[in-house]
């Protein structure tokens, strides 16, 4: 477990916080004294830090939330067997569950997304807004296997539009919790996640994300950078949920750190204009 002799990491004065979930330890942040939660979920190969520039002016108003995924951060790494969609979306609603948060409102960001969004379609009435970037919630969404074997934190500044403001110490960051080849497990199992067929283990609550979206009557903001993808899937994504507004960003797929001022405005936005 990765608790002790970490370094100071660029723009990262958030206390440690620890909760339990399936044997696990799972680090999380918790900042401000809003009555409103706002829990943030990163997705792969990325952690928490992702959110350090927008925590501070979210928790100025709300309660600012943001977990390690297991494996990721400072959080337990799990045998890399059970890196798989179900027991990934059972430690998210488990981290919901057991904080007690009521009428969050959750930002979520490529694997994050599909593991929030099973809780939030069984547990609609709990969540109040969504924000929603660069990500995937259908079952036909495909990623070449080859590409996704790939994918190291170093697709974090590779990626960017703007490479230029991704310094040497916040990739440094992004690569302190995988400090040796078993510690590199982690991101390289989820090349194995994208589902190929009706048999695979991430199809089933795939499936019910895609049909449960349709029936949402909560807020969402999907906030996309498409200058490198398109805007192709993230128009497909808003058309599916109910009153979803798309707004396209010059951005590549790590949204916040390749535009994070951007996203800072229409966060907050997004949270005062429905009063959330």
């Amino acid at each position: 477990m990765i608790r002790q002799g970490w370094p100071y990491f660029e723009g990262w004065p958030f206390q440690e916080r620890w909760v339990q979930l399936d044997g696990l330890g799972i680090h999380y942040v918790d900042e401000g004294y809003g009555s409103r939660a706002v829990v943030m979920i990163h997705g792969n190969p990325a952690w928490s830090y992702m959110w350090r520039k927008l925590i501070p002016s979210v928790s100025a108003t709300h309660r600012a939330l943001a977990l390690d995924l297991m494996g990721f951060g400072k959080s337990d790494k799990p045998n890399p067997l059970l890196h798989d969609f179900p027991h990934h979306a059972r430690i998210v609603s488990g981290f919901i569950q057991s904080l007690g948060l009521r009428n969050i409102v959750l930002i979520v960001h490529d694997w994050g997304a599909p593991f929030a969004m099973q809780y939030v379609v069984r547990n609609p009435s709990n969540v109040s807004g969504l924000i929603i970037m660069n990500t995937f919630l259908t079952t036909d969404f495909r990623i070449p296997p080859n590409v996704a074997a790939k994918i190291t934190p170093a697709i974090i500044k590779e990626s960017a539009v703007h490479p230029e403001n991704i310094t040497e110490e916040t990739m440094q960051a992004y690569w302190a919790p995988f400090p040796d080849d078993e510690s590199k497990q982690v991101y390289q199992s989820f090349a194995r996640m994208f589902p190929d067929s009706p048999f695979h283990p991430s199809f089933k609550p795939l499936k019910e994300i895609e049909q449960g979206v349709t029936r949402l009557s909560i807020p969402t903001l999907l906030l996309w950078g498409t200058a490198k993808a398109g805007a192709t899937y993230a128009e497909k994504i808003s058309k599916m949920i109910p009153d979803a507004r798309l707004s396209s960003l010059n951005a590549g797929h790590f949204v916040p750190e390749d535009d994070p001022d951007n996203v800072e405005k229409q966060v907050l936005e997004f949270l005062s204009n429905h009063n959330l």
